[in-house]
């Protein structure tokens, strides 16, 4: 019997992350961009909860001050006094990364400066504090996701 509901509820964790997989491609469909569509300049932007000057005073966090020397960097007020926005692009001419994506390099140093800023270190998910788990279907997608995520998607 014990066998049956497990069956009963992986069967409806598949049916479940079908479902999501369809609805996601037919909103996809309806929407101009996924959030991640490149900026026809270049320009990639990350929200920073603190002081500004703080941020530019003390130089760029160490994942952005790697790279500062081939981007343009511009800080701007966020809307609503919630902080502020860090804009930067690759200078013409750079190659920041050897896979051919140089936005990748760029959304990740921009990602890890917002952490380290706020928070003072670079937050990761793995590895886990927990421990290892066993291998899942669904746990080995979000796995993947996690891994893919650093260098991929909105900021």
């Amino acid at each position: 019997m014990a066998d049956g509901k497990a069956a009963a509820a992986v069967g409806l964790g598949v049916a479940g992350l079908a479902a999501g997989l369809v609805a996601r491609s037919l909103v996809k469909k309806d929407r101009a961009s996924d959030g991640d569509a490149s900026h026809p300049e270049g320009w990639k932007a990350v929200t920073v909860l603190g002081d500004a000057e703080e941020f530019r005073d003390g130089g760029y966090p160490e994942p952005l001050q790697r790279l500062a020397e081939s981007l343009e960097v511009r800080i701007d007020p966020a809307p609503g006094d919630k902080g502020f926005e860090v804009h930067a692009r690759v200078r013409d001419g750079v190659d920041l990364d050897a896979d051919g994506d140089p936005g990748r390099a760029l959304r990740g140093a921009l990602r890890d400066a917002k952490q380290v800023f706020e928070t003072g270190e670079v937050l990761r998910a793995t590895p886990r504090p927990h421990g290892e788990r066993p291998r899942t279907l669904l746990g080995g997608a979000v796995d993947e996701a996690e891994d893919d995520a650093k260098g991929e998607g909105v900021l």
